[in-house]
């Protein structure tokens, strides 16, 4: 689905499906929550499940009815977001939070830029070598570039300077996200290989999209300068 600009260069709001992961931000908390959208009722109120927060000291519930979210999740390779005021909340039979329908939305496209910067930890299998210290640098539909520390390369590796010895190195890589109850693996082959002083680089071209790594990364570096047009 897509919509029309509205006259002030923000957009109407094309609600997704039911059950779609989002990312919550609370202005009474620090970080980013993980949530879901359970159902809404147009142009009146939107119910999400209340996700689960460490709270501070003197904070008995994640949010309150003075509370107001900042909210974003994926449709058709956008992210999505607005901020909005709570509206109510109910703990039975399940925690579930009320929030306000908004009128505009704001949004960023992914397909623009087909490389996200990201950290993340995972383990990786280079050939018959295993890294258990490596880290996600980047992601895009169709690879990632990976960084290994250079005390962990050895010289059972073999990687030939070429593009010809590259294609014949198999990479599988595991990354937990959060709510996935196992690691997502993420297996293709490597294209570049680059050695430096404390570290090496690696790109790998992945054998299917990595949809769910795309949408994980840009929730968390996608950067809106939201207004409250709830």
């Amino acid at each position: 689905m897509t919509a029309k600009p509205a006259d002030d260069g923000r957009t109407p709001v094309v609600m997704p499906d039911v059950g779609t992961r989002i990312s919550v931000e609370s202005a009474r908390l620090s970080g980013r929550m993980w949530s879901r959208i359970i159902g809404w009722k147009d142009h009146q109120y939107l119910l999400i499940e209340t996700p689960e927060a460490h709270l501070p000291l003197g904070i008995t519930a994640a949010f309150s009815e003075d509370d107001s979210l900042t909210l974003r999740y994926m449709n058709d390779g956008m992210i999505i977001g607005f901020r909005t005021p709570v509206l109510g909340r109910m703990t039975k039979p399940y925690p579930l939070t009320v929030v306000a329908y908004p009128n505009n939305v704001q949004t960023h496209s992914l397909r623009r830029h087909p490389r996200l910067n990201c950290y993340l930890p995972c383990r990786v299998q280079l050939g018959e070598t295993e890294f258990s210290r490596a880290v996600i640098r980047d992601v895009s539909l169709n690879g990632c570039r990976i960084r290994i520390p250079a005390e962990e390369l050895v010289e059972s590796v073999d990687l030939e300077d070429t593009p010809e010895g590259r294609a014949e190195t198999p990479v599988t890589v595991h990354v937990q996200l959060p709510e996935d109850t196992e690691p997502q693996v993420v297996a293709g082959r490597l294209v570049s290989f680059d050695r430096e002083a404390a570290y090496a680089m690696l790109r790998l071209e992945s054998t299917a999209e990595l949809h769910s790594l795309v949408e994980f990364v840009g929730m968390f570096t996608t950067r809106f300068d939201i207004a409250d047009i709830a």
